[in-house]
């Protein structure tokens, strides 16, 4: 107790080094946990899941994707197969028809889907509750919101405006899953009302859909991929034609790091690197902090050494000094811990946000992960606490007494400590200017297309026949200066129309549009003669130059047989969807009277504002539908978006560069607290001699 008392009034009494101390520990300490959390939380991903060794995903090129009749054909032809899965996320409408609408998440899935995944069920049976092609099965937290306290299950609930029957409960979805959360999960046929009958079921031509399949125990089921392969090249047509040369069934837990930035789809994603950054960054900034706090102690190792000489001189043996000075910073490291724990409890909604995730940290301490911490505050403290030890402990109390003890220090420590701190700051520095330089170059690229004050509106709820009076009544509101409807854009991509033609590849991005689209994307297009008409297309040069058309007739084959078509018009590439994914060739044409708009772009007015514009637009939206679900967003937040891990790493970034200069200059100025201190008797000579504060 003697000890502590000692060390407590040591610390009362140099009040400016408990501070730096105690702040630059414990804010150090409050990202080493979020981090640390964070990382195991990535790298736990689907450890939940039962099969999780035996359930694989089917990707070719590092990309999933593939027709929904691809599950059952590989079933058939791989008898290592045990079950299927495939799943669709979507944003959906959920209300009858005519009522008010709102959104939700729906994961549509087959009928294996809760005896494949472990997902756990409050009520319901796993291989019964999917079984039903209108059966639904709620979230907790879904079922709770919509239906209070009543219990759902054999209620009905409307989605995109047919009625489907509650059949069970699960628990919220783990926000650690390559799978994303939703707020309950369809039987998979139900994806027919999404778009637009049996045909997406039936067709291989739409590679939009993710597979799971489920080994057998003891199957190795990845030996099959080359197999398969050569059977998809003579029953799909993406493999047909070429376009992809590999098939793999990929591990459930390596798909997580392993996907294609342009591949995930609907799946949740991380990069492998970016955790072995932030991971290498919260050992950084701990190092730091560790340098910091020796830096500072060892500057007080000459005023304490008075202190120990004495305790030295009346018998403390080497061994009894040093069990003192690793308890003291025992007791420093276990306050400043949880110090820094209650500061990550604090900045847990900004690293949400800033990462992306939801950590839960109180539901992250489980009991091995508190004995981890007592055995890291027990590590931390030794690290921190064995050099100043080690330094107090083997002076000459002789030493003490003439003053050389306190010149020793300096000359030994203080610059290697300052020069590793500057190194690694500097280096901090460097990365996060390159990443945020990255990040701005992203974001700010030229796309080639107007993005300025342009709302792209999903489409849920307009007619054919509503069309011109929804135009008129947008016409009427201020700040909205065009109006177009289309199917596809620049950001969503459109359709894609892939075929062979002459033992050449091709493989277009196609739009529906009207003439104002042309204007408010700022496209010119370059006249080939050919008057435009409701037959005619408008191909970008890429396009242009790929199908080699008549020079005199302009006619190109639009499928690769024998229908041919007019071109129009030229216009210039521009980067279509993000700059991850290769789209070259583009070709648009009008959409025609029968065809249902899938999206509602509107051109504001420049200098109003926005925001207020697309208030005004969602109200006369959702009364002109009759209480349709309204989604919309800029053209510029969803480029934004497109790019939403970069801008996160880089924020990320900047905060850790910020602290870690923060942390230097704390250790600079206790070197500089350090000198003062050793220099303030012959200071104060030279100013009795005479000398005055610029000398």
């Amino acid at each position: 107790m003697s000890h502590l008392k000692t060390y407590l009034n040591f610390l009362s009494r140099n009040k400016l080094y408990t501070f730096v101390s105690v702040v630059g520990f414990s804010v150090s300490l409050m990202f080493v946990i979020i981090l640390g959390l964070y990382v195991k939380q990535e790298l736990s991903t689907d450890d939940f899941q039962e099969n999780k060794d035996r359930i694989f995903l089917l990707t070719h090129d590092n990309e999933v994707g593939f027709g929904n009749p691809v599950a059952p054909f590989v079933q058939d032809n791989c008898p290592e197969v045990e079950t299927f899965v495939r799943i669709l996320s979507q944003d959906v409408a959920i209300g009858q028809k005519g009522g008010e609408k709102t959104k939700a998440r729906a994961l549509f899935a087959d009928s294996t889907f809760f005896r494949t995944f472990s997902y756990r069920l409050i009520e319901g049976n796993p291989s019964q509750v999917l079984e039903g092609r209108k059966n639904v099965v709620v979230s907790r937290s879904f079922a709770a919101k919509t239906f209070g306290g009543e219990n759902p299950v054999g209620k009905s609930l409307f989605i995109e405006n047919t009625e489907h029957t509650i059949t069970g409960i699960m628990e919220n979805m783990p926000q650690n899953s390559i799978i994303p959360p939703a707020d309950f999960v369809v039987n998979y046929h139900s994806i027919t009302t999404i778009f637009g009958g049996n045909w997406v079921l039936d067709t291989s031509s739409n590679f939009g859909f993710t597979l799971f399949f489920m080994a057998k125990e003891g199957a190795d089921l990845p030996a099959k991929a080359p197999i398969l392969l050569g059977l998809f090249k003579k029953e799909f047509w993406y493999f047909k034609d070429g376009r992809s040369d590999n098939v793999e069934f990929t591990p459930l837990k390596k798909a997580y790091f392993q996907l294609d930035k342009s591949g995930y789809g609907d799946l949740n994603h991380n990069s492998r690197t970016t955790i072995t950054v932030y991971l290498t960054i919260a050992i950084l900034i701990l190092v730091i902090a560790l340098l910091n706090y020796i830096n500072l102690t060892v500057a007080q190792a000459g005023f304490r050494g008075r202190e120990s000489a004495i305790k030295k001189l009346l018998g403390s043996s080497k061994t009894q000094l040093v069990s003192q000075l690793l308890s003291e910073s025992l007791l420093m490291t276990a306050f400043t811990f949880l110090a820094g724990l209650l500061l990550a409890f604090l900045a847990e909604p900004f690293f949400n946000k800033a990462l992306g995730t939801t950590l839960n940290l109180a539901l992250q301490f489980t009991p091995a992960i508190i004995a981890a911490c007592i055995v890291s505050i027990a590590f931390i403290s030794l690290l921190a606490g064995i050099i100043p030890a080690a330094v107090i402990s083997n002076f000459d109390p002789i030493e003490v007494v003439k003053g050389t003890f306190s010149r020793k220090v300096k000359s030994t420590y203080s610059k290697v400590l300052i020069i590793f701190q500057y190194t690694v700051a500097i280096a901090l520095l460097v990365c996060t200017i390159f990443i945020q330089q990255q990040s701005d170059f992203l974001i700010r690229y030229d796309t080639g297309y107007n993005r300025e004050g342009i709302l792209e509106i999903d489409n849920t709820g307009l007619g054919i026949t509503q069309l011109d009076g929804f135009r008129a009544k947008l016409g009427e509101i201020p700040g909205v200066e065009l109006v177009s409807f289309s199917c596809g854009t620049p950001v969503n991509g459109g359709n894609n129309i892939s075929y062979s033609q002459d033992e050449e590849q091709f493989s277009f991005q196609e739009f529906y549009v009207d003439s104002a689209f042309f204007k408010i994307y700022g496209i010119t297009v370059r006249p080939t003669g050919v008057l435009p008409s409701k037959d005619t297309y408008w191909l970008n040069e890429t396009g242009y130059k790929a199908v080699h058309p008549d020079t005199a007739a302009q006619l190109f084959r639009i499928f690769g047989g024998e229908e041919t078509a007019q071109i129009a018009g030229i216009f210039s590439d521009f980067k279509i969807r993000t700059l991850y994914q290769d789209y070259n060739q583009l070709r648009m044409r009008w959409r025609k009277d029968d065809e249902r708009p899938w999206d509602i772009i509107v051109k504001m007015t420049p200098g109003s504002d926005y925001y207020q514009t697309a208030d005004r637009i969602k109200k006369e939206y959702t009364k002109y539908t009759g209480g349709e679900v309204f989604e919309a967003s800029f053209v510029d937040e969803i480029i934004q978006k497109n790019y939403e891990s970069v801008r996160k790493t880089s924020s990320i970034m900047s905060a850790f560069t910020l602290l870690t200069i923060v942390i230097m200059v704390m250790g600079v100025f206790a070197m500089s607290l350090y000198l003062i201190r050793q220099k303030q008797k012959e200071i104060a000579l030279r100013k009795i001699n005479g000398a005055t504060e610029k000398e």
